[in-house]
């Protein structure tokens, strides 16, 4: 899913609390949003490939944008 599904998601209420988890070994953070919708539940970059972030706070960040106010961190 990318950006602007996950606005259109949050906004109906359909995302849960999303999980922020390291990516392979060390190379960044990856966003997962599940809820109560059939798709990919982990947040991608424009041309379809898994979005990940160089920085923990970045991640967090657009997640703070898009309206969540509560973020879960696995490492």
């Amino acid at each position: 899913m990318n950006i602007k599904e996950a606005e259109l998601l949050f906004q109906a209420g359909a995302l849960e609390t999303p999980v922020v988890k390291k990516y392979k070994q060390g190379e960044g953070w990856t966003v997962t949003l599940a809820g109560t919708h059939k798709l990919n539940p982990t947040l991608e970059a424009a041309r379809g490939h898994v979005r990940v972030f160089k920085r923990l706070d970045a991640a967090v960040g657009v997640l703070f944008e898009l309206g969540f106010s509560e973020v879960s961190v696995v490492r």
